[in-house]
Formats: structure tokens, sequence, C-alpha cells
């Protein structure tokens, strides 16, 4: 019954990680841009410099609202908002800086409200 249960997890899992994949592409760069932002507050808090964390933390705010909104203009229920963020936060860490990212960072803060 556990293996059951345990498959039934992985299955749904999966499927909302499927789902990440099959954004608009607005919401498909607003929630990488928003968590590669996400990413770079959190080195910055890390290395004190508190005023650099506190300018991508709430650029990160700002995309992750605008693509749940994308999303659930899209029809998308909160936990699948919520799943789908949690992939990208999970995903853009590996991608940042590497070759083959979805996007460049340094091109993010276009999407930044007021910039």
């Amino acid at each position: 019954m556990g293996r059951v249960a345990l498959g039934l997890v992985l299955l749904g899992s999966m499927g909302l990680a499927a789902q990440a994949t099959e954004l608009s592409p607005l919401a498909d760069r607003l929630h990488w841009c928003g968590s590669a932002f996400y990413w770079l507050s959190t080195d910055a808090f890390d290395a004190g410099n508190d005023a650099e964390g506190e300018q991508y933390a709430g650029w990160s705010d700002d995309l992750a609202a605008r693509a749940d909104m994308a999303l659930e203009a899209e029809g998308r229920t909160k936990t699948e908002i919520a799943a789908i963020r949690d992939d990208y936060d999970n995903r853009v860490i590996t991608e940042m800086g590497a070759d083959g990212a979805r996007y460049d960072v340094t091109a993010c803060p276009e999407l930044v409200a007021g910039q």
C-alpha cells in the first residue's frame, strides 16, 4: 500500500514539473528571472551586502507576483503555481551562469517595473 501511495505522489509531482514547462513565454521568463533574483538576493545577504540583497529581493517579489498573475489568468490553481515556482527555483540555481541557461540573468532587470 505504501509503495502505491509513493508512486502516486511521484507521478503527481512529475505532472506538476511537466506543467512548469508548458507556461506562456511571458510567465516562463518572469518566473525564471524572479527565481534568479531570489538566488542573487540570498548571495548578497550572505555576503553582508544588505542593500543589494533588498534590491534583488524586491525585484524577485515583483516578478514572482506578475508571474503568478499570468498563471492565474491561464487558469492555474494556487497549488499548481506554488509547485511551478518551486520547480523554477530548483532549475534556475543550476542554470544561472551556465552555458545553455534559458535566459541571461543580466537581461532580467529590464522586466522589473520602473526599470
